[in-house]
C-alpha cells in the first residue's frame, strides 16, 4: 500500500464558563479526556506511518497573529468560538494543502526556452537532501545553466514523500508537527505614504519606477542611495521582505552584502554590519523576544513554545511555499543564481536555512508560483478569511468633508484581496523533539487516568460498560506512550531534558 498519514485536529479549547457543572462531572470528563487522548496516539501511530496533531486554536492564532493565546479565553462567548472554528479550519486546510504539494505537483518538464517573467519560469521545483531518494542530479533537464547543491526531482509520490517524513532510524518517529505563516509580513510601504496597507493595489504609487521613467531621468546610483537609506521602496533591484528574512546568512545573502560592499565602497561608504541569522525564519515567532526572527506559528498545539528549534534534534524537515503575489512581482526585479522567478529565488535559501542550520536527516523543499489568490479566487468564502479584523478607525471631528475623506483614505483597511495578495503560505513540516512536551503531557494524563485511586471507579464503570478497551489493552497503550515520548526526548545538554536543569525535580521523571 502506499501508506497512511493521519491527521488528528483538536477542538477549540472550552471556555472557562463551560466547566461548570459540579466536581464529578468535571472530574469523569477530564479523566476521559486524558484516556482518549492516550489511546488515540497509541491508535493512530501504529496504524498509520505518520501521525499529525493539529490545533484549531493554534491555526487561529496564527492565521490572527495572536501569540498570547487570549482568544482562547472567555471574553467571547459562543460567537468567538464559532468563528475561531471557522477560521481555524481555513488555516489548517491552507497549511495542509501547502505541505502536502511534494506529491500532489504533475511530473511535467519545464518549458525549455528561457526563464523570464512572461511564462518562461517554472511553476514549481522541489529540493531534496536525502539518502533516500537520489532526485536528479543538480538541475539535469531544467533550464537553469547553474546547478544547485542539492537533488531535485519534478514531484514525489506519495510513498516516497512519507518515507521522507519519516527516518528509518526509529520507525517510532512517525510524529509530526506543523508550523505555518499565514499572515502578510509587511504591506508595501509605497501604498499610504509609508506604512500604509494594499501596496499598487490600493492606489498607490510606485516612486522608484516613476523616478526611473522618462519623465524622472534620475540615475540608478541615486536610486540606490535612496532606497538603502529606507527614504523610498519599489522599483528594480528590491527584494520582497520574505525573500530578505530566508536569505539572511546563506551564500545568496552573503553575495549581495558584498556587491553591496563593492558599489559603495568607491564612495567611502560603510556598510554596517548586521547579525544575519541563518535559518532564523523557521523559529516560532513567540521566541522573538529572545532576539530571534522567527515568522512562523505552531499549529500542532504547542501553546508555549518549547525552546528555539536550534536546540532539538531534527529527523525530517520539509518547507514549502506559496508566495505571497508582492513577492513574487518583487522576484522577477533582482536577477537570482538559479533563475528568474519565485520558484528559483527562494528554493536554495529554504534549503540552506533547513540543511546548514538545522541539519535533518531529511529535509525537503519546494515552491511554487501560484499565489493563494491564485489558489482561491477569494471568493465569498475566503474573503472573510483574509478580511482585516482590526479596530475601525475613529473619525476626528473635522471642518470640512475633504478632511474626513482625507483621512478616511489613510486609515481605512485593506481589503480582503489586498490582504491576500501580501500574504505568503510558508508551511513547515518537522519530525523533531519539539513534539516533546505534548507527548510528554499525554503520557502524564494517561498514567494518572489508568493509575490514579480517584479514577478507578470510573474506569471500571466504563470498562463494564464498553466505552474504553479492557485495563490490559489500556496498559500496552500507556507502555507505548511512554516509550514513543522516550525517544523524542531532546539532547543532552540543551537544557530542555527534564531533570537536567537544577530547577527541574529529578524526582518527577520516575513519578510512576
Amino acid at each position: 500500500s502506499a501508506g497512511r498519514w493521519a491527521v488528528m485536529v483538536d477542538p477549540p479549547l472550552p471556555n472557562a464558563g463551560d466547566a461548570e457543572g459540579g466536581s464529578e462531572v468535571n472530574q469523569v470528563h477530564c479523566f476521559r479526556q486524558c484516556l482518549n487522548a492516550g489511546l488515540a496516539l497509541h491508535g493512530l501511530s501504529t496504524n498509520a506511518d505518520a501521525f499529525l496533531p493539529v490545533s484549531i486554536d493554534g491555526a487561529y492564532c496564527a492565521l490572527r497573529g495572536d501569540t498570547t493565546g487570549s482568544a482562547s479565553g472567555s471574553s467571547g462567548g459562543n460567537v468567538l468560538r464559532n468563528r475561531m472554528l471557522f477560521e481555524g479550519s481555513a488555516a489548517i486546510s491552507l497549511a495542509l494543502e501547502t505541505s502536502t504539494l511534494f506529491y500532489r505537483l504533475r511530473c511535467c518538464q519545464p518549458s525549455s526556452g528561457p526563464s523570464n517573467s512572461s511564462g518562461g519560469a517554472r511553476r514549481s521545483r522541489i529540493g531534496i537532501q536525502s539518502g533516500f531518494y537520489q532526485g536528479y542530479s543538480g538541475n539535469t533537464g531544467y533550464d537553469d545553466s547553474n546547478n544547485e547543491p542539492y537533488a531535485t526531482a519534478p514531484s514525489l509520490t506519495y510513498h516516497e514523500f512519507l518515507a521522507c517524513a519519516r527516518p528509518s532510524s526509529d520507525r517510532r518517529r512517525s510524529i509530526l508537527e506543523l508550523d505555518a505563516l499565514l499572515r502578510p509580513i509587511s504591506y508595501s510601504s509605497a501604498a499610504t505614504g509609508g506604512g500604509g496597507l494594499g501596496g499598487l493595489a490600493s492606489g498607490g504609487v510606485d516612486v522608484a519606477s516613476l523616478l526611473t521613467g522618462n519623465a524622472g531621468g534620475v540615475s540608478s546610483s541615486v536610486l540606490d542611495s535612496l532606497r538603502s537609506a529606507g527614504l523610498i521602496a519599489g522599483g528594480n533591484n528590491t527584494l520582497g521582505e520574505l525573500q530578505k528574512r530566508m536569505e539572511r546568512g546563506t551564500s545568496i545573502g552573503r553575495m549581495r552584502m558584498e556587491q553591496q560592499r563593492q558599489q559603495y565602497r568607491p564612495r567611502g561608504r560603510r556598510s554596517s554590519p548586521r547579525q544575519n541569522e541563518l535559518g532564523g525564519w523557521l523559529e516560532d515567532i513567540s521566541t522573538n523576544s529572545l532576539g530571534g526572527g522567527g515568522l512562523v506559528s505552531s499549529l500542532s498545539g504547542n501553546s508555549t513554545p518549547f525552546g528555539r528549534r536550534a536546540d532539538h534534534h531534527h529527523f525530517a524537515l520539509s518547507t514549502s511555499l506559496r508566495p505571497a503575489a508582492s513577492d513574487v512581482q518583487a522576484s522577477f526585479s533582482v536577477p537570482n543564481p538559479g533563475g528568474n522567478g519565485a520558484s528559483s529565488a527562494f528554493l536554495r535559501p529554504m534549503m540552506e536555512g533547513m540543511g546548514v542550520k538545522y541539519r535533518p536527516e531529511v529535509s525537503l523543499g519546494a515552491v511554487v508560483k501560484d499565489t493563494v489568490v491564485d489558489l482561491t479566487g477569494i471568493g465569498s468564502y475566503w474573503r472573510s478569511i483574509f478580511t482585516n479584523r482590526t479596530s475601525p478607525p475613529v473619525i476626528p471631528p473635522a471642518s470640512s468633508p475633504s478632511d474626513i475623506s482625507r483621512h478616511q483614505q489613510e486609515k481605512r483597511k485593506p481589503s480582503p484581496k489586498e490582504v491576500a495578495s501580501h500574504s505568503p503560505i510558508l508551511s513547515v513540516l518537522g519530525n523533531s523533539t519539539r513534539s516533546y512536551p505534548r507527548l510528554s503531557a499525554i503520557s502524564r494524563g494517561f498514567v494518572d487516568a489508568v493509575h490514579s485511586h480517584r479514577n478507578m471507579g470510573y474506569f471500571s464503570r466504563d470498562v463494564m460498560a464498553g466505552i474504553i478497551p479492557e485495563k490490559d489493552d489500556c496498559e500496552d497503550a500507556l507502555e507505548y506512550c511512554q516509550e514513543v515520548m522516550d525517544v523524542y526526548e531532546p539532547p543532552m545538554g540543551s537544557g530542555l531534558v527534564l531533570g537536567e536543569g537544577e530547577n527541574n525535580d529529578l524526582n518527577a521523571y520516575f513519578d510512576d
